[in-house]
Parts: structure tokens; C-alpha cells; sequence
């Protein structure tokens, strides 16, 4: 066979070989199909919101796999696909097409979703057209589900395919997980854009994707030999031998040189030791932050014990050898609750019992965990531990003397351990800000825990959906405040590292290296897609950029200077307020109110719209009869 080149755009880098293979999604099925009606309209009805519910708890267990695996902004991706599919907007379209024409649940949905993707298609503005995609995957899902077609999954057309590239019309978020899942090693699309949230999937779990459009003309076999180049653009069918000499010759110089050094050291969050394996060491300092709360949580009926906690901490501390580890100590509270420990009466718990406060009831927890600590530190070179919610120097003492008593421990039970070790502190309250001058001297390194840091600072619950517009990282006090972190810590010459969501969100981050910070811990899926970005970042540029930004008075002028920096395209990053159970969004304020207890509800089509009052509750019941009189 003769070797053919394509050429073709990069949506997400990297290169694969592998058989190439086919799969429809089936989108336009319904385009021919005979369209039967119905008898029984609330029977339809109640079969689309059945299968609603179907697709939207499916969703939300992948969402919690992502974010179990440290895949945060990919859950995020997942969990607005959920919001749109509750959309009541959505819904009320629907059940209106199937009570008025008499269709098939399908019908109607196909309907309205293409409708709104033609809409967002046609416009000009490409973030606007992007969101396409995610509508396309809603309606892919949602059919899938209607139709009972299970034989059409995407499982059935890679899993007796070894080393499957997959030619798709267009890449959808749910193929692209699907993809990661059954060992896919490239795709090609025909239609799509690296800056989708497709695209972002695809770029987090590394699976190269290229953009060929004329490849379907091609009628190209399913099963041939294809390698895709997804760094220069090119899709090779059928590679010749001299084709193959002289690729092995240019991949590696090509594939593992590329690295760039960074203006900034990078460090790697992390909840379990596993996440470290295939770390590449030359891009990461070392380990910025080991949660050990998941150790905790594992369990259901009892702390682990001082052996197995060690175990964990061997299992990291041999993994990193020449490179810094840093463990944070047990830090539970606030949203993190063990089944076997009680913290009592907790109104408010990022307020109440949390962090070292219940060393001061328990201290034995906190003596246990730093033995297993400084036992594990002898397989690695430099051990940190890091220190939580310390507000002031008498935590700090009353942190050590339970540390020492914890050495003199164990030195009379004879086990090995190291001595040699940092102590750190987290800065996540205001108190610890004031008091920063007195903590230094006592502490090697410090960390900014930035995401209760905000929390506290603007007095606002990150994870609550009607308050989320308060938390505000750009707000120019907050960013005041990290310049005086930054400053006072190089007086001090103590390292600082920036800990929480925004030392990943590329949108801030030529900003925060404005203000000095030279350490950055992020989680590892946020390393692949932040490494070229942090390449190409010029730290003079980011100065005169924090420079600018210190001098405003309004957040909205912040986001006014970054954009016109253009340093960066990404958009803000949103925050992550979740409407929880028991909770829904009142349809005219866009508010979450409670539903249990609530007596402001309207039951229609066999839905329950909840209410903040009889206000919204009113506009509601009018807007619906003027909707019924226009039809």
C-alpha cells in the first residue's frame, strides 16, 4: 500500500500509532426516520424526564470520578452539562412541542437542542460557537437514552481494535471520556476546535487529536495502519519503512525535548501517593502538598493506625527520593468529616472545630500521624511538613511541643526516623496575614492556602451558588494582600509557595507572578496544559502587569487590565458554588432555595418549580399564561 499524508489542525498535541476505526454517533438518525405520535402525552412526558434523570445522574458519577482522580476543571466541564440539561427552559420547550405536535419524547428533543445549536453556530463570537459542542453531547446522550440504542455505544466500536484511532464527525466531552477509558491512543475529527471543552478533555488525559476535514472523502478501510501527528499537523495512512526509519530518528528529539525552562518552580498537589507515578521530574520541583485526609476517610470505623499511616507515607516518600516532599497534617472540618469522629454542635463549620484546634482536645491524632511522618522521611532527602489553619504563634508552639513529644517518643520505642526535617505553615485565615511577621521566624517555608484564604477573607462560602459572585481572587485587597505575603516572606528569605484553585487558572496566573511568587503547587492533570503556558511567560511583563493592577480600586478594572495585557486568552475561571440535594434554582431570580419545607412551588407538566417568595412565584404563573395565550 501506498503511503498517503494528510494534513490536518491540532486540537490537543501528541503523536499515536495505531488502527484506525470508525464511529457514528448518530446524531442525524432521526433526520429520516419515520415520526410515529404519540397516544398518551403525559406517559411521553414522564418518559423524557425519566431518562433526564437517567443521563444527569450518569453524568454526575463521572463528574465524581474526575474529581476523585484530581481532574477538578474537567468535573467542572461535567457538571455544566448537568446544569444545562436541568435547564427548565429546556425542559418547558419540550414538554410544549410534545403536548402541542403529539411527538415522541426524541423528537422534541432533537428539536429543540438543534434549534439552539444552529443559533449558537451562526454567531460570530467563537466562544459562543464553542458551546455547541456541549449541546451536541447533551443531545447525543439523551437520544442514546430515548432510543434504547445501547448497541450503537462507542465501546462496541474500539474494544476489539488494538492501539484504536478513532475517526469521529466531531468530538463530544462524553466520547472523549469514553475514549480515556478504553485506552484510545488518538482521534480524528472532522469537525471541532482546541479551544472547546472537548478539546480541554482531551488535552488533560493526553490523547492526541487532529482535525482532518477531507478525510471522509477519502473512504479510507477501517483497521489500516495510521500514525497521528498531532504536533505538526499531519495524519500518515499506511507508513513506509523509510517513513519509519526517519521518524525514529527525529521522534525522540521532537517528543522529549521540548521541555522549556519555566520563570516559575512548579510543585504537585496531591491526595494519594499513587498520583506520583510517571511524574516527570523535570518539569516538577517536588511534592508542594500531600492532602493526608484522604488516609483518613477511607476508613469508616477507626483512625488508621501509626503502621499504616507510615505505609502510605513509605509509599510517596520512596517514589520522590531526591525531591522535597511536603505533608500536610490531618486537616478535617469544615467540609471534610470523618464517619467514626464526631466535632459536636457545628452551626457554622468552617468556623467551628477544625485544622489543629482538635489536636487540642485529641492530641494523640496529631502525635500519631507526625511519628508515621518522620518514620517514612528516611526514604526521601527532604521532608517538609506542613502545619494547617495556624493562626497565630501559640498554635505554632503548641504544634511543636507535640512534635518534640512525638520525637522523645520515638527515640524510647528505638525506631528508625528521620531528624531532619522542614516545618511549614498554611496561610488560609486573615489572622495568620496580620501575625505573618511573628510566624516567620519560627517557620523553614510557608504555603498560601488561597482557596479558604478568600473564603475567610471575604467572609463568603466559595461553595454556596448565591453568594459565589463575592469570591473575587482579583479583588485589588486580596491581591494587596498577597503582595504583603510575597514581600514579608522575602525579608524573612523564607520560601513561599502558592497553594488553591487559582495557581492553576491560567487567566490569573501572569498576575501572580507579577507579585512575586516564584512557587506554584497545582495538581497534576493542571500541569499539562499549564507547562507551555508558563514557558512563554515573561516576568518583566508580569511585573508591570501586578504593577497596574495593585493601583485599582474596582475588581472589574483588574479584569479590564488583564484583558487588555493580552497575555492571556483563557476567560476567568468561574466559581464552583453546586446547587446540592434538596436544593433548586427558583426559575425567575436565578436564586437556590430550598425545596424541603419550601410551600412556594408550582407544579406544571409534572415538574416542581420552587420559589424564593410569592413575588417570583407570581411573575412565574403570569409569564406561563402569557406563553399559553401566544401559542
Amino acid at each position: 500500500m501506498n503511503m498517503k499524508e494528510f494534513l490536518g489542525e491540532v486540537l490537543s498535541p501528541g503523536a499515536a500509532r495505531g488502527n484506525l476505526c470508525f464511529f457514528d454517533s448518530g446524531l442525524n438518525t432521526l433526520a429520516n426516520a419515520p415520526q410515529r405520535s404519540i397516544e398518551d402525552e403525559q406517559k411521553e412526558i414522564q418518559r423524557f424526564e425519566k431518562q433526564v434523570e437517567a443521563v444527569a445522574d450518569e453524568l454526575e458519577t463521572v463528574a465524581e470520578i474526575l474529581k476523585n482522580d484530581s481532574y477538578v476543571e474537567e468535573c467542572e466541564i461535567i457538571k455544566t452539562h448537568v446544569l444545562m440539561l436541568n435547564d427548565p427552559v429546556f425542559h418547558h420547550k419540550v414538554y410544549d412541542l410534545i403536548s402541542r405536535n403529539r411527538v415522541r419524547a426524541e423528537v422534541a428533543v432533537e428539536y429543540v437542542l438543534k434549534e439552539t445549536i444552529e443559533l449558537l453556530e451562526s454567531s460570530e463570537s467563537t466562544f459562543v460557537t464553542e458551546k455547541s459542542g456541549d449541546l451536541q453531547d447533551i443531545l447525543l446522550r439523551l437520544k442514546m437514552k430515548l432510543l434504547e440504542e445501547d448497541n450503537a455505544t462507542f465501546e462496541h466500536a474500539v474494544k476489539h481494535v488494538d492501539k484504536p484511532v478513532v475517526f469521529l464527525r466531531e468530538l463530544l466531552p462524553s466520547l472523549v471520556i469514553e475514549a480515556k477509558k478504553l485506552g484510545v491512543v488518538a482521534i480524528v475529527v472532522e469537525k471541532g476546535t482546541s479551544l472547546s471543552h472537548a478539546a480541554i478533555l482531551a488535552k488533560s488525559f493526553d490523547i492526541p487529536v487532529l482535525k482532518v476535514v477531507k478525510l471522509p472523502r477519502m473512504k479510507l478501510q477501517a483497521m489500516i495502519d495510521v500514525f497521528v501527528d498531532a504536533e505538526e499537523g499531519k495524519l500518515i495512512v499506511h507508513p513506509s519503512a523509510d517513513w519509519e526509519q526517519t521518524e525514529q530518528e527525529h521522534l525522540p528529539s521532537r517528543f522529549q525535548t521540548k521541555r522549556a525552562p519555566l520563570p516559575v518552580s512548579v510543585w504537585l498537589n496531591i491526595s494519594d501517593p499513587e498520583q506520583v507515578s510517571g511524574t516527570d521530574w523535570q518539569t516538577v520541583k517536588g511534592i508542594g502538598l500531600y492532602r493526608s485526609e484522604l488516609l483518613f476517610m477511607k476508613n469508616s470505623y477507626r483512625f488508621p493506625s501509626e503502621d499504616e499511616q507510615y505505609a502510605a507515607y513509605s509509599q510517596l516518600t520512596r517514589q520522590c527520593l531526591e525531591y522535597p516532599v511536603t505533608i500536610r497534617t490531618l486537616d478535617i472540618g469544615g467540609d471534610k468529616t470523618l464517619l467514626y469522629f464526631s466535632l459536636g454542635p457545628q452551626d457554622n463549620p468552617y468556623l467551628g472545630l477544625r485544622g489543629n484546634r482538635v489536636f487540642r482536645y485529641h492530641p494523640e491524632i496529631f502525635v500519631t500521624q507526625i511519628k508515621a511522618i518522620l518514620r517514612s522521611g528516611v526514604h526521601v532527602k527532604n521532608l517538609r511538613i506542613l502545619f494547617p489553619m495556624v493562626e497565630n504563634v501559640d498554635d505554632l508552639l503548641f504544634l511543636f511541643d507535640l512534635v518534640d513529644f512525638a520525637i522523645d517518643t520515638l527515640r524510647s520505642e528505638k525506631k528508625q526516623f528521620t531528624q531532619n526535617f522542614k516545618r511549614g505553615a498554611l496561610i488560609e485565615v486573615p489572622s495568620a496575614v496580620w501575625n505573618f511577621r511573628n510566624l516567620l521566624p519560627h517557620l523553614d517555608f510557608v504555603s498560601v492556602g488561597t482557596n479558604d484564604l478568600l473564603q475567610y477573607f471575604f467572609a463568603v462560602d466559595r461553595n454556596n451558588a448565591n453568594v459565589e459572585a463575592s469570591y473575587k481572587p482579583e479583588d485589588p485587597g486580596a491581591l494587596r494582600m498577597l503582595k504583603h505575603l510575597v514581600e514579608t516572606s522575602r525579608e524573612f528569605d523564607k520560601q513561599i509557595t502558592l497553594c488553591g484553585e487559582i495557581a492553576s487558572d491560567p487567566y490569573l496566573l501572569p498576575l501572580l507572578v507579577g507579585l512575586g511568587f516564584e512557587h506554584f503547587s497545582i495538581d497534576p492533570q493542571a500541569l499539562l496544559h499549564l507547562y507551555p503556558f508558563l514557558a512563554n511567560l515573561d516576568p518583566i511583563v508580569c511585573l508591570r502587569l501586578a504593577e497596574r493592577c495593585l493601583q485599582a480600586t474596582r475588581s472589574s478594572e483588574v479584569r479590564e487590565i488583564i484583558d487588555e495585557a493580552r497575555i492571556c486568552r483563557t476567560a476567568p475561571s468561574q466559581s464552583t458554588g453546586e446547587i446540592m440535594d434538596k436544593e433548586s434554582v427558583d426559575p425567575v431570580c436565578k436564586m437556590v432555595v430550598h425545596t424541603t419545607g419550601n410551600t412556594l412551588f408550582v407544579i406544571q407538566h409534572r415538574r416542581r418549580y420552587f420559589f424564593c417568595s410569592r413575588y417570583c412565584r407570581e411573575r412565574f404563573i403570569q409569564e406561563q399564561q402569557r406563553n399559553v395565550v401566544s401559542l
